[in-house]
C-alpha cells in the first residue's frame, strides 16, 4: 500500500506560482508535437518569463537587480533561518535564493532534513519548491533517494514532473522502466503531467502508450494544460486521440470545460458525434451547464435532438429547470413525450422539486414508467413532506388517494404503533 500526503491547495497553488513547474504561454502547434523533444528550444520562442525554468528564474531577478543597481539581499545559509520567517512571501523568495546557491551534491541532506521535521506536513509548498528545485538540477539523483526512501505518490509525481518539463523523452524512458506499488503508477502519471505543461499534443502521445487507471489519471491530470489553450485546440486535442477508447474519456471528461467554455458550440460538438453511447453521456454535461447559463436555449437543443440523445440531454435541463419554476419544468418535461428513457430526466425533477415545491413533485411521480418506482418515491417523497408538514403532506394523500397506489394510503394511514 503506498503512503499518501496531501498538501493543501494554498500550499501546492503557492508551490507551482514560484516558477517550478511551468507551463507555455503560447498555444502550441501540430509541428511542436512532431518534433517533441526539443522542449529547451520551445521555451527560448514563449515571451515574458512563462517557460524558464527555476535557474533561469532567478539568473533573470540577479540581472534586474543588477542592471537597476539594487543591493543583492543577504542569503541565508540553513533552512531553520528561512523556515523561521513568518511572511510567506519572503520565506519563498529567501528559499529560492538559497536554493539557487545550493550544491547539487547538498540536496539530499537539505531535503530529507526537511521533510523529517516537525513542520514538514504545515510547510508543503516549501517542501515541493525544495524537491523540484533539485529535480530539476540533478534529476537522476533526486528520483533515486525517492525509489530508496519509501517516497509518497506526490513526491514521485513531482520529481519527474519537474524532469519531464525539461527533457520529456528521457524522462518518460526512466518512468517506464521504473517499479511503483498500486493501479497507477505515479512516475509515469508525474511524467505524462510534466510533459503537459509544456508540450500538451507530445503528452497527448506518451499517454497511448499508457494503461488502466494510469491512463485515466493521466488524461484528468493533463486536462487543464489542454484546456488553457481554448475550444478549438481543445477538440482538435481531444480528436488526435488515437485509441477510440481513450478519446471516449477525454470528451467525457472535457466536456464540462468545453461547455463552460463556449455552450453553443461544445452543444454542436455533441450532436456531431456517431457514437450514440457518447453523444448520450457529453449531452447531459452539456445541457447542465448550457442550462445554468441559457436555460431557453438550452431547452431549444435538447427539444431538436434525436431521440436516442434527447432523454438523456433533457436530464441536465431537468435538473436546472426544476431549481428554477418546478410548474413550468413539468409542463416541459411532460411534452418531450412518454419515452421511457425519459425516465431518468423524470427521476431527477423529482428530486430536486421536491425542495421547493413537494406538491408538483409528488404530482409528477405518476409520469414515471417504472411502476415500482413509482411506488418508491411516494413512500420516500410523501414520507419527506409528511415530517416537514404532516398536515399539508395528508391533504395532498387524501385529495390524491385515487391515483396512489392502495397500498401507500394503506401504510401512511396505518395507525403508529
Amino acid at each position: 500500500m503506498k503512503s499518501r500526503w496531501i498538501m493543501s491547495v494554498g500550499g501546492a497553488a503557492l508551490a507551482l506560482g514560484a516558477g517550478v513547474m511551468i507551463g507555455r504561454i503560447s498555444a502550441p502547434s501540430e509541428s511542436t508535437a512532431s518534433k517533441g523533444a526539443d522542449s529547451a528550444s520551445a521555451r527560448s520562442d514563449r515571451p515574458g518569463m512563462g517557460g524558464m525554468s527555476l535557474a533561469e528564474r532567478i539568473q533573470r531577478k540577479k540581472e534586474n537587480e543588477a542592471r537597476e543597481g539594487g543591493a543583492a539581499k543577504p542569503v541565508d545559509k540553513d533552512l531553520k533561518s528561512i523556515m523561521d520567517v513568518t511572511s510567506r512571501l519572503d520565506r519563498t523568495q529567501r528559499l529560492l535564493a538559497f536554493l539557487d546557491r545550493l550544491p547539487a551534491d547538498q540536496f539530499a541532506a537539505v531535503y530529507d532534513e526537511f521533510r523529517n521535521s516537525p513542520s514538514a506536513n504545515l510547510r508543503g509548498s516549501e517542501r515541493s519548491l525544495i524537491l523540484q528545485a533539485w529535480a530539476e538540477r540533478d534529476p537522476m539523483s533526486a528520483l533515486g533517494f525517492l525509489q530508496q526512501s519509501g517516497a509518497q505518490d506526490w513526491e514521485r509525481e513531482t520529481a519527474v514532473a519537474t524532469w519531464a518539463a525539461n527533457d520529456p523523452q528521457s524522462a518518460f524512458a526512466w518512468a517506464s522502466s521504473a517499479q511503483d506499488e498500486g493501479e497507477v503508477n505515479n512516475w509515469l502519471l508525474g511524467a505524462t503531467r510534466g510533459i503537459a505543461s509544456t508540450n500538451p499534443e507530445l503528452a497527448r502521445d506518451f499517454i497511448a502508450q499508457l494503461e488502466g487507471r494510469t491512463r485515466d489519471q493521466a488524461l484528468d491530470a493533463v486536462q487543464p494544460y489542454v484546456m488553457q489553450y481554448g475550444f478549438d485546440f481543445a477538440t482538435n486535442w481531444i480528436a488526435g486521440v488515437g485509441d477510440e477508447e481513450t478519446r471516449a474519456r477525454a470528451s467525457r471528461s472535457m466536456a464540462r470545460d468545453l461547455a463552460n467554455l463556449d455552450p453553443v458550440q461544445a452543444s454542436q460538438w455533441n450532436s456531431a458525434m456517431t457514437n450514440v453511447e457518447l453523444r448520450r453521456d457529453v449531452s447531459e454535461t452539456v445541457s447542465d451547464r448550457w442550462a445554468r447559463t441559457d436555460l431557453a436555449s438550452a431547452r431549444l437543443w435538447v427539444e431538436r435532438l434525436p431521440e436516442d440523445t434527447k432523454s438523456e440531454a433533457a436530464e441536465g435541463v431537468a435538473r436546472q429547470y426544476a431549481r428554477q419554476d418546478p410548474v413550468e419544468a413539468a409542463k416541459w418535461l411532460s411534452g418531450l413525450g412518454n419515452n421511457p428513457d425519459l425516465d431518468g430526466a423524470r427521476r431527477i425533477f423529482i428530486e430536486e422539486s421536491f425542495r421547493n415545491s413537494p406538491q408538483t413533485s409528488l404530482e409528477f411521480v405518476a409520469n414515471l414508467s417504472d411502476r415500482r418506482a413509482q411506488e418508491g418515491y411516494y413512500w420516500r417523497y410523501l414520507g419527506g413532506w409528511m415530517r416537514q408538514d404532516e398536515a399539508a403532506a395528508r391533504q395532498w394523500m387524501a385529495n390524491n388517494s385515487g391515483s396512489i397506489p392502495k397500498q401507500i394510503v394503506d401504510r401512511f394511514n396505518r395507525p403508529r404503533q
